[in-house]
């Protein structure tokens, strides 16, 4: 066998090349065991931490509201609705150069370059540039394809009719919330709902949803349909917008009722503002006075007193009570009519608008059932409409009444209420004496349509008898003809019947009642017997004029002759030569008496308190009639002849203390009584 020349015959000896073999091997195996160690911790320890770490590079979520539900009026007309506009962001920590990406954003989106360079030159992952921009800007941001600038289309709410129904209306804040009125107190139903979406991002921070967008209908907010009428909410507002010009007044304010449900049908104030501006309006405007404001009803109130006194059996419509010449005393308190009479029936009491005549029948009935009535009709307490703000006005118990709080409560001073409450009164007498609850909103619909909530009108309570209220409606009606203070409500073709009133406003700089500040309105509702509207109007410190007759009655006259054609209401009467004449401003007057001093708090010296009767008038009524009338007065009965009366000793209208006499002569047709007139 050939030998191997290059095999090794000898053994090697260790030497300084195996030992660094070996130690190489060693830092190797190390370096292996440290690979393993590392992979094991990043792969399986803190697998979690990175895992969030790269999803958070390129996956984020987004979270959107839903849009907001719109408002509607009775008829369908759009009040608040959502559109769809874009906002404009960015991504600061992909820009690469903050400075010249504000100077291009500030002038086109209105905002300071040195701050917006501020904004942008942080390492943040997302900030708003600017909100709510028209169309035309975002496209104009767009174009300038700045890296990480986008645009986000958000929900902003509109109010088509700008200025209409503001107050009661309200607003939506930016981020869809609502902060006044229907928005903010039906803000439960209207907002829409907030959720979230998985999305992933690129290296410019752009966005898409791999999943899709869920459908708008299961999150959109609810529609609510409010009782308001668009129509007549403009007619309200235009009426009261000229008539507070031409009477350079403060300010002033509109209810409109339908007073057999209590729906509102308006709701107008001035000062208006704009929704869509609301931040360049005063908060004061915002308010919704009808609500928030109380007032002292001044001689509105007298036909409800009148009405409480007939529904108690205390005064007939046709009582004939003593005029006193406009002057009658209370304590050291002189009480006045602007036109003094020697006596008036009580309904002439309405029509004249007369203190001293709505003094003697609050003496009549007494201040007990005064106050039950007052309560009945809804003063002092909420309305039960649903909004908030709304005040109970102040009604002091009966308990705490003085004989002189019996005789100003008469005539609408020392207490005081809301406009709401004054139409729900005023449309008690309107209805047949039902007391009703206003209704705002009709109902509550999902996006598909269907009715989530609703909202029924309800009659709350009763509270005058059904002839009672027929007996003042005459009377009422007599406030609009010739002769009484509220000619100027006249509607041609229509019979209207309704009160005027004038408060003076209270001064605190004289602590009392201001002379030359007043508070004029008119209440009243039309057709006149078979009402469908209730008007109230109030003008705040008019200076052209102060009487209510004057002020307020043409705009409740210009309300009703538009909305009544609107409504379809046919005519009730012919138009007369009367409704185009014009009226002297001295047939508006009435009395402007406010509530007096502490001295008032003394004892009654009134002729005719309540332990004296009113002689009532029997002439023309046959002797059964006049037996039961004088029996339930409890006065003795001389009787002389037979037929009807044709004279009575008292007169009528004098007063008699309790268990008196009186006497009476009767003839039959054509005769002549014995001995005259006594």
């Amino acid at each position: 066998m050939a030998r191997n020349v290059f095999r090794r015959t000898t053994a090697v000896e260790p030497g300084p090349r195996r030992g660094r073999i070996l130690i190489l091997s060693v830092f190797l195996a190390l370096a292996f065991v440290g690979l393993i160690v590392r992979a094991w911790d990043l792969q399986v320890l803190r697998h979690d931490h990175f895992q969030k770490r790269s999803a958070g590079q390129h996956e984020t979520t987004i979270t959107l509201r839903a849009s907001r539900g719109a408002i509607y009026d009775r008829n369908g007309r759009e009040l608040a609705l959502t559109a769809m506009v874009p906002s404009i962001y960015a991504v600061p920590r992909v820009l690469t150069d903050a400075g010249p990406a504000a100077a291009a954003l500030g002038p086109l989106l209105d905002l300071d370059v040195g701050s917006l360079t501020q904004r942008l030159g942080t390492d943040k992952a997302f900030t708003w540039l600017k909100r709510h921009v028209s169309p035309a800007v975002a496209k104009q941001v767009m174009a300038l394809n700045l890296p990480g600038v986008d645009q986000r289309d958000e929900p902003r709410r509109f109010y088509p009719n700008r200025t209409l129904a503001g107050p009661l209306i309200g607003f939506a804040g930016l981020d869809g919330v609502g902060l006044e009125g229907i928005e903010r107190d039906f803000d439960r139903y209207l907002q829409g709902k907030e959720y979230t979406l998985e999305a992933v991002r690129d290296a410019a921070g752009r966005k898409a949803m791999p999943g899709g967008a869920l459908p708008p209908e299961h999150l959109s907010g609810y529609d609510v349909t409010l009782t308001i009428d668009a129509r007549i909410q403009q007619l309200a507002e235009a009426a009261l917008t000229a008539q507070v010009k031409a009477m350079r007044a403060k300010s002033g304010l509109v209810v409109v009722m339908d007073p057999h449900t209590g729906d509102i049908l308006a709701m107008a104030q001035t000062p208006a503002f704009d929704p869509n501006l609301f931040r360049q309006a005063e908060p004061d405007d915002w308010r919704n006075r009808i609500l928030t404001d109380t007032l002292e009803p001044g001689s509105t109130i007298k036909p409800l007193l009148i009405a409480a006194a007939i529904d108690l059996g205390k005064v007939r419509a046709d009582s004939v009570w003593n005029g006193y010449h406009g002057r009658i005393k209370v304590g050291r308190k002189t009480i006045t009519d602007v036109h003094g009479v020697d006596q008036l029936t009580t309904l002439e009491i309405i029509q004249r608008s007369s203190n001293v005549g709505a003094v003697q029948v609050a003496q009549r009935i007494g201040k007990d059932a005064y106050y039950s009535y007052l309560r009945a009709y809804g003063f002092g307490e909420p309305t039960g409409i649903g909004l908030q703000g709304e005040v109970e006005g102040s009604l002091r118990p009966a308990k705490q009444w003085g004989l002189i709080h019996l005789a100003t409560f008469s005539y609408g001073y020392g207490f005081s209420v809301t406009p709401l409450q004054m139409t729900r009164a005023m449309a008690a007498i309107a209805n047949g004496g039902m007391l009703v609850r206003p209704r705002l909103v009709m109902h509550v619909k999902d996006a598909r349509g269907r009715i989530v909530e609703e909202f029924p009108d309800r009659h709350v309570r009763r509270v005058l008898s059904a002839q009672a209220t027929r007996e003042v409606t005459e009377g009422l009606i007599m406030v609009t003809q010739k002769g009484g203070t509220g000619r100027k409500a006249r509607v041609p073709g229509y019979e209207v019947a309704g009160k005027t009133g004038t408060a003076h406003k209270v001064d605190p700089l004289i602590r009392g009642y201001s002379k030359d500040k007043v508070k004029s309105s008119f209440v009243g509702f039309v057709p006149a017997h078979d009402p469908r509207l209730v008007i109230y109007v109030n003008v705040d410190e008019p200076r052209e004029a102060q009487y209510g007759g004057v002020v307020a009655a043409p705009i409740f006259s210009e309300i009703a002759r538009e909305a009544l054609p609107y409504m379809g209401i046919e005519a009730t009467e012919e138009v007369s030569a009367e409704d185009a004449e014009a009226e002297p401003e001295e047939e508006a007057a009435e009395g402007l008496d406010p509530q007096a001093r502490p001295w008032w708090f003394e004892e009654s010296v009134l002729a005719g308190a309540p332990s004296h009767l009113v002689v009532p008038d029997l002439r023309g009524a046959s002797l059964a009639e006049v037996v039961q009338r004088t029996s339930e007065l409890s006065l003795r009965l001389e009787v002389e002849g037979a037929g009807f009366v044709v004279s009575q000793h008292p007169k009528p209208g004098a007063l008699l203390p309790e268990n008196a006499g009186i006497a009476v002569t009767l003839a039959l047709p054509g005769q002549i009584a014995a001995g005259g007139e006594r």
